[in-house]
């Protein structure tokens, strides 16, 4: 296995470990030993998408758990994920799903799918959530 590919999975790995915390890319690139710019490079070129944008995908994706699980209010989903205020959130959270947190909360509340693991992009594109 490529040395690189090994390094990427277990970022991916320590990221999945670490979703709820706020993590930033200069955290991230010194947890790794990388500079930003060489971190960033050699994750775009190992998945074909940028870091920031994944690891801010994957907060969002993981938040659908805690958004639709229980009535926890938006603002301390917001914080448990990372993000500086609900309002951030719900910006962030609308432009990926096209609606705002409330409004996704209340269509798919009782319809969320079974999930063994993460929730990721493609298994809520797969049961018909409006992820762009």
């Amino acid at each position: 296995m490529d040395i690189n590919v090994a390094f990427i999975h277990q970022l991916l790995l320590w990221i999945e470990a670490n979703i709820e915390q706020k993590l930033i890319l200069e955290t991230v690139a010194q947890r790794a030993g990388y500079s930003q710019w060489h971190l960033q490079r050699l994750f775009r070129s190992y998945t074909g998408i940028a870091l920031g944008t994944y690891i801010r995908e994957r907060k969002l994706t993981a938040s659908v758990i805690a958004l639709l699980t229980d009535n926890t209010p938006l603002m301390h989903i917001a914080l448990q994920f990372g993000f500086d205020s609900q309002q951030t959130y719900c910006r962030t959270f609308r432009r990926m799903f096209n609606l705002p947190p409330g409004a996704f909360r209340r269509k798919y509340q009782h319809s969320l799918p079974h999930i063994d693991g993460p929730a990721s992009l493609l298994m809520l594109r797969s049961h018909g959530y409006p992820v762009r």
